[in-house]
């Protein structure tokens, strides 16, 4: 069976040192190439930092926008003394601070600040575009980068060891949550300056860094797609945070034709959160999602449901991970 042909979700242990987008090299190449499967990532890590890359497979990438909106934890380093213009240890050093009588007790008392939503400016150095262009190019061309404040919610932030200006936290936050921001503006509150280190996504929603695969650019293709089949994980896995609904067998047809259906045709088996972060923020209501499935629970498409009451796909999915997958796994020879 062709590579093409698969679909899924596949989680990668992000090794530092490279780029998000260069992590994907081997999985591409495994997968066929430029002819081959598409591949894309959900929730972009910097360069310097490591762990939990969500990949898209096939259709899987069609389904990325649910995947970066879960919530994500992160392990790093906080250096008190020191501020740079990237908000971590790679940038350049624009201050010194004596951070010697900061305690643990002045630290824990500081992070109750920032739990909750709050608001959080983007650091220069961060991928986000400034009309058109990525922000962290218009900080190495020498341009000043005015970075607008966005809400984000920190759900946990807990010291996991504490030296006189080395700290090991984590923290479980929302989409959009920059551990580098966080780093900078703690450091502010502190009075001492701040910048982030060591930084490792640990999870993204029900995914985590235990179950992920390593990124090995020196293994053949051959070996790497048999090595990512056996991780890859359904459609489904992406859209775990989605109101679901489950499709009548006699009305499949109609829905894989992209037809809307009558509200008999489907029964609701998981209603949608009332109030998600952008919407309490903005004030601005969108129509729900939901996950469309058949009897036996797979993925057949992302839908919404109208004024009457009717399904209307918005996203056909091919159901699964593609078919044969465990006779497409061969054993490698010794």
């Amino acid at each position: 069976m062709s590579p093409a042909n698969f679909h899924g979700i596949l989680l990668l242990n992000k090794p530092s040192g490279v780029s998000s987008f260069a992590a994907l090299h081997p999985v591409k190449r495994a997968f066929g190439g430029k002819k081959g499967a598409k591949i894309g990532h959900a929730g972009t890590l910097d360069p310097a930092a490591s762990g939990l890359l969500v990949v898209g497979v096939g259709a899987g990438t069609r389904l990325l926008e649910y995947l970066e909106a879960m919530p994500k934890r992160y392990g790093f380093r906080l250096n008190l003394g020191v501020v740079t213009d990237s908000y971590d240890l790679e940038g350049a050093v624009l201050e010194r601070h004596d951070a010697s009588r900061v305690t643990r007790a002045d630290v824990e008392e500081k992070l109750t600040r920032f739990l909750g939503v709050i608001s959080q400016t983007p650091p220069a150095y961060s991928a986000i575009k400034v009309d058109g262009k990525r922000a962290y190019e218009r900080a190495r061309d020498g341009e000043e980068v005015v970075m607008t404040a966005r809400p984000v919610r920190i759900d946990r932030l807990e010291i996991l060891s504490f030296e006189p200006g080395n700290i090991l936290l984590e923290m479980d936050c929302s989409k959009g949550t920059y551990v580098r921001s966080l780093a900078h503006d703690l450091g502010r509150a502190l009075g001492c300056g701040a910048a982030a280190d060591k930084i490792r996504r640990l999870a993204i929603g029900p995914f985590s860094l235990e179950d992920a695969v390593g990124v090995d650019p020196h293994v053949d293709a051959a070996t790497a797609l048999q090595t990512f089949l056996r991780a890859l994980l359904p459609l489904e896995t992406a859209v775990a945070d989605l109101p679901a609904l489950r499709v009548a067998d006699d009305a499949l047809p109609a829905l894989r034709n992209g037809n809307p259906l009558p509200r008999a045709a489907y029964e609701v088996t998981k209603g949608p959160a009332t109030v998600t972060l952008d919407h309490a923020e903005t004030g601005v209501t969108t129509a729900a999602e939901y996950a469309a499935f058949d009897a036996r629970g797979a993925l057949l498409a992302i839908a919404v449901l109208d004024a009457d009451g009717r399904l209307c796909p918005v996203k056909l999915l091919p159901a699964g991970r593609g078919e044969n997958l465990a006779t497409a796994v061969t054993p490698v020879a010794a």
